[in-house]
């Protein structure tokens, strides 16, 4: 269970269009809160690295269309000033899909070092909120709405850490590469 469970947590960034909270609550409950937390963390680290490598080698091809430039743009844009701490947040709350952020990152350039840095924080406390919610309002004698309020917490403490290291260069990213050495 333990080998099915890493494994899925290192194909969550790459290919599986599952939300990852129900794959850690699955293997939570099947091989305990610590277990899910320690494999979780290292297979979506894993797998970020992967499908950043991934991207970065297909960026090429993938970008070859106006649609899919104006796209990243769009996204450069939008990350403007603050986008290792925004690649942060979108790691924590699920409003974009990781492929699409390992994509995007390493399409605009942000160093790999630096975007393994902000996944390793970022799925510490994805991973850790959604392994530990339970048992720790179970031990702490916390109502729902109060274990929300300390992940909302965890989450304003991890955007002071991201935004920590997501310093250097004027945007955190050296710029589109679109030329793909012609």
């Amino acid at each position: 269970m333990w080998c099915i469970y890493f494994l899925l947590c290192v194909l969550l960034p790459i290919c599986i269009p599952v939300p990852e909270v129900a794959v850690v609550l699955w293997g939570t409950g099947r091989i305990g809160s610590v277990g899910a937390f320690l494999l979780g963390v290292a297979g979506s680290v894993l797998g970020l690295a992967v499908m950043y490598t991934f991207s970065s080698l297909m960026a090429c091809r993938i970008l070859r269309g106006r649609k899919e430039k104006r796209q990243l743009a769009w996204l450069q844009q939008l990350t403007g000033q603050y986008g290792c701490l925004v690649l942060g947040v979108l790691f924590i709350v699920p409003l974009v899909s990781d492929e699409v952020l390992c994509a995007g990152s390493a399409f605009l350039k942000i160093p790999l070092p630096r975007f393994l840095k902000i996944g390793i924080i970022a799925k510490i406390l994805s991973v850790g909120m959604a392994a530990f919610s339970g048992s720790l309002g179970a031990l702490c004698g916390l109502k729902h709405w109060q274990v929300i309020a300390g992940e909302v917490l965890l989450m304003l403490a991890a955007s002071a850490c991201l935004r920590h290291f997501g310093k250097g260069g004027k945007n955190g990213y050296e710029g589109i590469h679109t030329d793909c050495g012609r």
